[in-house]
């Protein structure tokens, strides 16, 4: 499995950014609202349209794909992989539903309605996260590079280093298209950044630290890891692996 990274460390290394020469913007956060999840679901990739919640859930021999409301856990639709297969990152572009593996280098597409799988598609590496620009996949691989993803040909249009100053951002994990920006998991950490598709430089960042609280925490309880966003009602929404919450939060910046 994926080598876990310590807090510690990557408080140094915020510190040691927050005083590179581009300015990034340090976020608080509120929670408005607490919806459930299913805490028996190690959580790996988020999706939200039109009032229905797609995740993907992995671990060898119990990954799927499911779509439900958010007021309940039980899923409207489920669709479980083969259990050679340990599923990743989701998005949603073009009525098709785009899941990664993590390994296997395999990808699938599904009718997003009826979770029937409609295809396969390879992909270079390792699978992290996914997310979608309207036009192109945008995928991380675990390092801190994004790639930038024809949805026809699968083929890399290009790719971007995520960066904090001049240091590179490694461990970038779970995608999320936000208002023009990729919003980020670093995996085995409580931040969650802001980066510029243009040149991959972190705009922002904000620590998620003790959004599930401790007393609701167990030893199964895993990692922050899953992000959605609510275009319509502009939510930004967010869990963790085996969480039994996702969280409806809102930024604002520190003086």
């Amino acid at each position: 499995m994926k080598a876990k990274l310590s807090g510690f460390l990557f408080g140094l290394f915020f510190c040691a950014i927050s005083t590179s020469a581009q300015p990034i913007i340090e976020y608080h956060y509120q929670v408005v609202e607490r919806f459930p999840h299913d805490a028996m679901l190690f959580t790996q990739g988020l999706e939200f349209h039109d009032g229905i919640l797609y995740e993907s859930a992995g671990q060898w021999g119990q990954s799927q794909v499911l779509t439900r409301t958010l007021d309940k856990t039980q899923p409207t639709q489920q669709y479980s992989l083969d259990q050679r297969y340990f599923a990743e990152g989701i998005t949603l572009l073009n009525q098709k539903l785009y899941q990664l593996t993590w390994q296997s280098q395999q990808g699938f597409i599904y009718d997003p309605e009826s979770l029937k799988l409609e295809g396969k598609f390879i992909i270079s590496g390792e699978g992290w996260g996914l997310t979608n620009n309207g036009k192109e996949l945008i995928m991380s691989n675990g390092s801190a590079v994004i790639q930038f993803i024809d949805p026809d040909t699968f083929r890399v249009l290009r790719n971007i280093t995520v960066r904090m100053g001049d240091l590179a951002v490694e461990k970038i994990n779970e995608l999320e298209w936000v208002d023009g920006l990729i919003y980020a998991n670093i995996w085995h950490s409580e931040w969650l950044i802001m980066i510029n598709p243009d040149n991959g430089q972190v705009v922002g960042k904000v620590l998620l630290k003790e959004l599930l609280p401790k007393k609701q925490r167990t030893a199964k309880t895993d990692v922050l890891n899953g992000i959605a966003y609510d275009n319509d009602k502009k939510r930004l929404l967010v869990t963790g692996k085996y969480w039994p919450a996702v969280f409806h939060i809102t930024l604002s910046a520190k003086p």
